[in-house]
């Protein structure tokens, strides 16, 4: 165990965690389980499945570049901050600011970030955080297939 890697795996992603924590609010999510959902939808549980997963993966990539002596100024510690950042203020639009709209519409440049990350790490040669990024992508195809469907069944 390196402990000056965990210690800022930890807090990268603890500043994450507080981001998202602090965007649902029990209005918010009221709101949210009211909306009509896609057919395929997950249900509210599952998302915070899908979080824990996301900041395992997540950690895990961050540990790695770490213990690789990477800094918090290097591009792939950069793109991953820039990815958890964005993911957690996603929260804010949606529980916040209530837009269905603007939460589709930022997955595209999340999933632009995601795929330079994603990029950065496979030349690096650090081919394990490479597939763990690519599996967070298989599951934001999705997530733009439902983001889409959810904002078209509730657009006013």
């Amino acid at each position: 165990m390196i402990w000056p890697a965990l210690l800022k795996t930890i807090f990268l992603c603890g500043i994450s965690i507080i981001i998202e924590a602090v965007s649902v609010t029990k209005d918010g999510r009221k709101w949210f389980e009211n909306l009509k959902q896609p057919t395929f939808s997950p249900s509210f549980k599952f998302w915070y499945f899908v979080g824990a997963v996301y900041y395992f993966l997540f950690g895990i990539v961050a540990y790695r570049q770490f213990a690789m002596g990477m800094s918090f100024f290097s591009l792939s510690i950069v793109l991953l901050a820039a990815v958890m950042l964005i993911n957690g203020l996603s929260n804010f639009i949606v529980f916040k600011y209530r837009s269905l709209r603007w939460f589709y519409l930022i997955i595209y440049p999340f999933a632009l970030l995601l795929l330079m990350l994603l990029i950065v790490l496979w030349r690096s040669h650090d081919k394990i955080s490479s597939l763990l990024v690519f599996l967070y992508f298989l599951w934001l195809l999705f997530d733009l297939y439902w983001g889409y469907n959810i904002w078209k069944l509730n657009e006013e």
